[in-house]
């Protein structure tokens, strides 16, 4: 009974956390954006900011806010 459980969660972990397996293949270079796309990006980035908490947490805020209570934006190498 608990094989049969260990390969339940494994499914659950594969299913759920992996999420769905790619059938693209693997050096095949992916599309590029859509203008609709980069446009959404340009405003998100203008109206959110990353901040990191007290305990070292790093979440979205809207720029206000984060002015407002002098939140320090995070700076994350490799994002764009």
């Amino acid at each position: 009974m608990a094989r049969g459980r260990r390969f339940d969660m494994t499914d659950w972990l594969a299913r759920y956390l992996l999420g769905p397996a790619s059938v693209a293949h693997p050096r095949r270079a992916g599309r590029s954006a859509t203008e609709e796309e980069r446009r959404r990006e340009s405003a998100l980035q203008a109206e959110f900011v990353r901040v990191r908490d007290a305990s070292g947490r790093v979440y979205l805020v809207d720029r206000a806010t984060a002015e407002a209570t002098g939140a320090t934006p995070v700076d994350e190498p490799g994002r764009p």
